[in-house]
């Protein structure tokens, strides 16, 4: 009697330290991203200004700055900062390889996305925006004649715009360079 209530205590005991070791498991991998200081947006604060685009180095197995990144894709960044106003993302079409454009935050996350799929006049166009001031863009909006801007709304007031651009051949990369180069970020007057 004694012996079994002993091993349901141990048992009991037992239950609990899992328990616990498992929740404190998730926090702590939980966390990791939020207190992170080399996160992938330290990397690229050291790269380029607000607004300026910088294309990466390409990716081989000796130079690994960012992980998974691909050989054959080009890959340009720009960083935004919403506090002077909406950020105009535009990356033009050039060849007919396949190119996206994927918004990121402060953190890292990727909040939206798009192809070239998705583009329309030869362009893949987006204005990123806070929530005030898509209210004060959709306030000015004219009913009439009513905004086409793809608006998306920043989880964060800063973060940055990737273009990836695939090489069809390593031939081709340079070109492919060359079109992820022409992603620009612009910051836009809320007023017109």
């Amino acid at each position: 009697m004694r012996l079994a209530a002993a091993l349901r205590e141990l048992l009991f005991y037992a239950a609990v330290v899992a328990v616990l070791a498992t929740l404190v498991h998730f926090v702590v991998i939980l966390t990791m991203p939020v207190v992170a200081k080399h996160d992938a947006f330290a990397e690229l604060v050291d790269l380029g200004a607000p607004g300026q685009t910088v294309v990466l180095p390409r990716a081989s197995p000796s130079v690994r700055r960012f992980p998974y990144f691909d050989p054959a894709v080009a890959d340009a960044f720009c960083r935004y900062d919403l506090t002077a106003g909406p950020v105009r993302v535009r990356a033009p079409l050039g060849r007919a390889a396949f190119t996206s454009v994927s918004m990121h935050s402060r953190r890292g996350a990727v909040f939206y996305a798009l192809t070239d799929r998705a583009a329309a006049k030869g362009a893949i166009e987006a204005v990123i925006v806070t929530p005030a001031q898509l209210r004060a863009l959709q306030a000015a909006d004219d009913e009439d004649n009513p905004s086409t801007d793809l608006r998306i709304v920043s989880p964060t007031i800063d973060g940055y715009a990737m273009r990836r651009v695939f090489s069809e051949a390593p031939g081709l990369y340079p070109e492919a360079e060359a079109e992820a180069a022409t992603l620009a970020c612009a910051t836009e007057p809320l007023s017109k």
